[in-house]
């Protein structure tokens, strides 16, 4: 079940202005909760997820880690779409510093939805906490011209729709397998979860980071290499 979607009532901001320079120069004060990136973003009226909107455009060819792409040249850049499937440690400056990294963002043809990790051995507040900072950067990302394909990502099977909850419906989605394939407690999770995400949000095309898993659906999936594993000609 997908929960109606609806606006919270208006939040106080720190500070209501549309100049970004001064909100990049000042993006030290957002605070922990992050309320500025909250401004314009719609949540779910269940849990209070923000709402990712679809992408229903064409595929990239190339995907790279975002954090070989830095200092690269724009005409580079612009045919790149950039992805979060790498260690938190490069994750985690997206998050802290979200303004400072937005131009950046917005240099890149597409960007897929960052990726902060969600373990089962995670109590489940931290794995809700990692799911609703990867769905608000989304949506942060996406009210700001920035062409992103949604990445959903689940933890334990009994709350799936938690963490569905906020990712759209009938989109290109962007899903990794890396670290799944050689543990057979994790595969099977994954591909438990994997179906129920099928159920719940109906894409239309799946963009795969990853090795095939026994069982996915193959006829409605792009595969692309894990170059962090491989090395990239885009890359180091």
């Amino acid at each position: 079940m997908i929960y109606p979607y609806q606006k919270l009532l208006p939040l106080e901001f720190e500070n209501d202005t549309d100049n970004n320079k001064y909100l990049i120069e000042n993006y030290n004060t957002l605070g922990p909760l992050h309320s500025m990136l909250c401004k314009e973003v719609e949540f779910t009226s269940k849990n209070q997820f923000p709402v990712v909107e679809p992408y229903t455009g064409e595929l990239p060819e190339n995907l790279c880690s975002i954090h070989r792409l830095r200092k690269k040249p724009d005409s580079l850049l612009r045919v790149i779409c950039a992805h979060f499937f790498t260690d938190d440690s490069n994750i985690e400056p997206f998050w802290n510093n979200p303004f400072k990294y937005l131009r950046f963002l917005q240099r890149l043809g597409w960007v897929v939805s960052t990726d902060l990790s969600i373990y089962t051995n995670m109590v489940l507040l931290q794995m809700l906490w990692n799911s609703f900072r990867n769905k608000l950067l989304s949506a942060f990302y996406q009210r700001n011209g920035i062409r992103l394909i949604p990445a959903p990502s689940w933890g334990d099977l009994p709350h799936i729709e938690t963490f569905m909850e906020g990712w759209p419906k009938g989109s290109v989605i962007a899903i990794n397998s890396t670290g799944v394939g050689l543990d057979k407690r994790c595969r099977y999770i994954w591909l438990e979860g994997y179906h129920a995400m099928l159920d719940i949000l109906k894409p239309i095309h799946i963009m795969r980071y990853g090795a095939y898993i026994e069982g996915e659906r193959k006829e409605m999936s792009t595969y692309y290499p894990n170059n962090n594993k491989e090395g990239y000609r885009y890359g180091r």
